[in-house]
């Protein structure tokens, strides 16, 4: 996973660049009892670590998305207000031992740090390989799909939009037969229901299910879909999102948790709950030429906000004070 998760390994990277020994540690068996700091991803994971740089008096940085909120109506305990009480004092306590605790976005570093008390709350954006998420050199073929990654996993599924983004497409599809809807990522247990919904609409010989793909495979595909399409119900950051609008896509996508933050102008909004909107972005998307221009400001409104430069500055001041 530390190679896997693009988030986790351009810190893991940065970290590198600073000049730090990075030991990577999965479990609390592995965890290194001799370092000077401690970096972890997800407060629901820090107890361990906290209580090694507690006992050694080192520093804690914590970092993730906390989830304070999110999609309490549509995926009922998921978030921190719908945790059994111990839960929600793990995650209260780590807010107030950890050293700095680090929020991806604006928009959660406001609502967790207006309803918790954080100890040295900092605004930390996540980072986007714009060296490597870029626009095409030349200009594609016109192309004949739209396309989304995400894991198949039941609430995934459900917070990522595939289920109206099927019944979206399955409406625009009726009169484009010659356009399809690419779905990549990790398959998971909803993977079944997913595909039942594609054959009863009648497109399921138009929506694929690629499963994983490589780093390139995903670059190609965001330099060559008419767009690409998550109509999420939240995000923490939006990282897939801030990868497809730096390779100069076109997104369809809801204005939920930080997705604003990271689109800005550069998206097609719908709510996520409907069909109807989302086949009308993507008519709307069909029917609209791009140009290189439109690329290069989506590749550069990225660059200029979510760069790898911009996070590695702010993990050095952050490790610096420490």
């Amino acid at each position: 996973m530390f190679d896997k998760v693009e988030f986790y390994r351009v810190d893991i990277r940065i970290l590198k660049e600073l000049g730090h020994e990075v030991v990577l540690s999965g479990s609390p068996s592995t965890l290194d009892w001799k370092a000077d700091l401690y970096y972890c991803w997800w407060w629901g994971h820090s107890p361990f670590p906290l209580l090694a740089g507690k006992l050694r008096r080192k520093p804690v940085v914590v970092t993730g998305a906390f989830d304070y909120s999110t999609c309490r109506k549509e995926i009922p305990g998921m978030c921190y207000l719908d945790r059994p009480l111990w839960q929600k004092a793990v995650l209260r306590a780590s807010l107030r031992l950890a050293d700095r605790n680090l929020f991806i976005s604006r928009s959660e570093y406001d609502e967790v740090t207006r309803n918790l008390p954080v100890k040295n709350p900092v605004y930390a954006t996540l980072a986007v390989d714009t060296d490597y998420y870029s626009p095409a050199a030349e200009p594609v073929a016109a192309s004949d799909y739209f396309f989304t990654v995400t894991w198949t996993s039941r609430t995934n599924a459900i917070r990522k939009g595939l289920v109206p983004s099927i019944e979206a497409f399955a409406r625009f599809a009726k009169d484009h037969p010659n356009i399809r809807f690419v779905i990549a990522g990790k398959h998971g247990d909803y993977l079944p229901q997913l595909k039942d919904l594609a054959q009863r609409l009648g497109v399921g010989d138009r929506v694929e299910f690629a499963g994983m793909i490589s780093d390139e495979e995903k670059l190609n595909h965001y330099r060559n879909c008419l767009a690409y399409v998550q109509p999420t119900l939240y995000e923490g950051f939006g990282h897939a999102i801030g990868e497809a609008v730096a390779c100069g896509a076109r997104v369809i996508t809801s204005p939920r948790g930080a997705v604003p933050e990271v689109a800005g102008a550069f998206a097609n909004w719908v709510q996520p709950d409907s069909p109807e909107e989302i086949a009308a972005a993507m008519q709307k998307v069909l029917t609209t030429p791009v140009t290189r221009e439109d690329a290069m400001a989506r590749h550069r409104w990225i660059s200029d906000n979510y760069s790898i430069n911009a996070r590695r500055e702010a993990l050095k001041s952050i490790l610096d004070s420490l």
